[in-house]
């Protein structure tokens, strides 16, 4: 009669802590989301002024917002009361992009680089982005 062993039983409670611990570390980190990127940058192409990000998103998220130039991730966790973790898209140090962050409740789920060619960009009742040229 083959019993468990107290190895074995070690050996699943290490890979549960690991488990857990790279969740810990990796969870809850913003993703850039180049297709969505794309789709927005289209839109842009073609001369809209008002985008329905409800309707071109396909994750959850509660809330969203938009950052010019040299934001820094301390200033983007400040102004919109989240934890902000991830793929900045490099705004804090490029002068030629805006980003849109997504959250989910206190955490930043997605971004996405928008190109500020197209002029410079805010968000209007959590929903839309609208562009000011």
């Amino acid at each position: 009669m083959g019993g468990v062993s107290i190895k074995k039983v070690v050996y699943v409670i290490l890979i549960i802590a690991a488990i857990g611990l790279a969740v810990t570390l990796f969870g809850n980190r913003a993703s850039q989301d180049t297709v969505l990127a794309k789709e927005i940058n289209s839109f842009l192409e073609n001369g809209e002024t008002q985008i329905d990000l409800t309707g071109v998103t396909d994750f959850n998220w509660t809330q969203v917002s938009v950052f010019g130039p040299y934001t820094s991730d301390k200033a983007i966790e400040d102004l919109m009361d989240i934890k902000f973790k991830g793929d900045n898209g490099g705004i804090d140090i490029l002068d030629d992009r805006f980003l849109l962050v997504f959250a989910y409740e206190k955490y930043a789920v997605k971004t996405v680089v928008i190109s500020r060619k197209y002029g410079t960009y805010t968000i209007k009742d959590n929903k839309f982005l609208i562009v000011e040229q």
